[in-house]
């Protein structure tokens, strides 16, 4: 059998020079073209103050009838295109913007609590200025040129396939007896999240 041999201390002193000498790895897609296009996609997804509005617009357009929930499908993604774009071209205003999200959050809630049926021009008008507003605040201002573009329309993709699939469903549900008090009952609690919400944005400490 053969006997282990001892190590050399100049072999021993070679393992932290090559640890200091080492960079870090770095992961990454295999395709980078389409990384932005994903981020963009889940970006608002991973997102509270993102996906309950979002939510709440989607029922919202049902409770419209199937005209809005058509219009909103165009409507409420091409707004959060021009937002990303509007926020990557002219930065500054994200703070002002935020409340703005926190209050799409309250305001839908309680639309939706309601269930009121707005005016096409007013029901798109909040679409396309909560569109905007949250688009702006998705952006991410290292971006430029394809991969702009790639994320925003990426982040445009999520606004559509999530007012596409709760307009949808929530189309058929409303139909039901029961229906129309579930989504009735779901607006009530988002309402209460946007409150809470506020609450903790105005009285909490940053970053709790």
């Amino acid at each position: 059998m053969l006997r282990n041999r001892p190590i050399r201390r100049w072999h021993a002193a070679l393992v932290p020079i090559a640890l200091l000498a080492s960079t870090p790895a770095h992961a990454h897609l295999v395709s980078t073209r389409f990384g932005e296009f994903y981020a963009g996609l889940l970006h608002p997804l991973t997102t509270l103050s993102h996906v309950v509005p979002w939510v709440a617009l989607g029922l919202l357009a049902a409770v419209q009838g199937i005209r809005g929930a058509r219009w909103n499908l165009l409507a409420f993604p091409l707004a959060v295109a021009i937002g990303v774009l509007l926020g990557s071209w002219l930065p500054g205003f994200d703070a002002g913007l935020q409340w703005g999200n926190i209050a799409s959050i309250v305001l839908l809630g309680a639309l939706l609590a309601t269930a009121v049926a707005l005016p096409m021009p007013a029901f798109l008008g909040l679409s396309v200025l909560f569109g905007l507003s949250h688009g702006y605040t998705n952006v991410v201002s290292e971006l430029e040129g394809r991969a702009l573009l790639l994320y925003t329309t990426g982040v445009a993709c999520a606004g559509y396939l999530l007012v596409a699939l709760l307009g949808a469903g929530a189309l058929v549900v409303v139909r039901q007896n029961w229906g129309l008090v579930a989504v009735r009952a779901l607006g009530s609690w988002i309402l209460a999240a946007g409150v809470i919400f506020a609450g903790f944005s105005l009285l909490g400490q940053p970053g709790a």
